[in-house]
C-alpha cells in the first residue's frame, strides 16, 4: 500500500518557472515538458513527492535503497518495533505451489515462535531483529523527485526486474499520476528504458526489443 503524504503542486508549472530563468523567457508548463523530452534532468529535481509505503518486503525496500540520488528515506525500526507478528511477502512461484507454500509458511512460523521465545527470555528487540527475514513486510517513508522517479521507472519496469519491485513501481506511479494533471503528464514518461531507447542494452534481454550492448 502506498499513501500520498506531500507533493509539489503543479510540477510542470514550477519546472517552467525555474527553467525560464536560464533563458530569460516567459514561464509556462510547456517548458517543463520540453525539459523532460530534451533530457534536462536538473529541472525535474525541483518537483518531488513524499509517500508512505507499507506491505512490501524488506528485500524490495533494500533494492529501492540502491537508488540514492534524488531520494530521502526513513524506514520502520526493527530495533524499537516489536516484530513478533510480522507479515511477509510470498513469491508467485511459491504461492502457486501448495507444497512449497506449506514449507515457506512453516519456516515463517518457526521464526515467529523463536522471536516470541526470545522475547519471553528478555532479549532486547535490537538483538531479536536478527531473526527477521528479508521477506518480512516493512514500512517506510520515501521522498523522491521527478528526475529520480523517471530513472527508477526506466530500470524497475523492465520485464526482468524483480516482480515485487515492478508491483511497487506500478503502484507508486498510479498514486502519483492521480495527484493532478501535471503529475499525470510527467508519469506518462515513466517507461522501461528499452521503450525509450528502442533497444535493450542489458546483457540478458527479455526479447521484447532488439539487443544492443553499448
Amino acid at each position: 500500500m502506498i499513501k500520498l503524504i506531500d507533493y509539489t503542486p503543479n510540477p510542470l508549472t514550477l519546472m517552467g518557472v525555474v527553467a525560464s530563468t536560464c533563458w530569460n523567457s516567459k514561464p509556462s508548463p510547456s517548458i517543463g515538458i520540453d525539459c523532460i523530452e530534451s533530457g534536462h534532468g536538473r529541472v525535474l529535481e525541483y518537483a518531488d513527492v513524499t509517500v508512505g509505503i507499507s506491505g512490501y518486503s524488506n528485500r524490495v525496500i533494500r533494492e529501492l535503497y540502491t537508488h540514492i540520488s534524488g531520494t530521502s528515506r526513513l524506514q520502520q525500526s526493527t530495533r524499537y518495533v516489536d516484530m513478533e507478528d510480522f507479515e511477509y511477502y510470498t513469491p508467485l512461484t511459491i504461492k502457486n505451489d501448495k507444497y512449497a507454500k506449506n514449507i515457506y509458511d512453516d519456516c515463517m512460523e518457526v521464526i515467529r515462535c523463536s522471536y516470541f521465545l526470545l522475547k519471553e527470555l528478555g532479549i532486547p528487540k535490537e538483538d531479536m531483529a536478527n531473526l527477521i527475514p528479508l521477506g518480512s513486510n516493512t514500512k517506510m517513508v520515501l521522498k523522491i523527485n521527478a528526475r529520480a522517479l523517471l530513472h527508477m521507472a526506466s530500470v524497475r519496469l523492465c520485464n526482468r526486474a524483480l516482480l515485487e519491485y515492478r508491483e511497487l513501481m506500478r503502484e507508486l506511479l498510479d498514486v502519483i499520476s492521480n495527484i493532478d494533471d501535471e503529475w499525470a503528464k510527467i508519469v506518462a514518461y515513466a517507461k522501461p528504458k528499452c521503450e525509450i531507447k528502442g533497444y535493450c542494452d542489458e546483457k540478458h534481454s527479455c526479447g521484447k526489443y532488439p539487443s544492443k550492448r553499448v
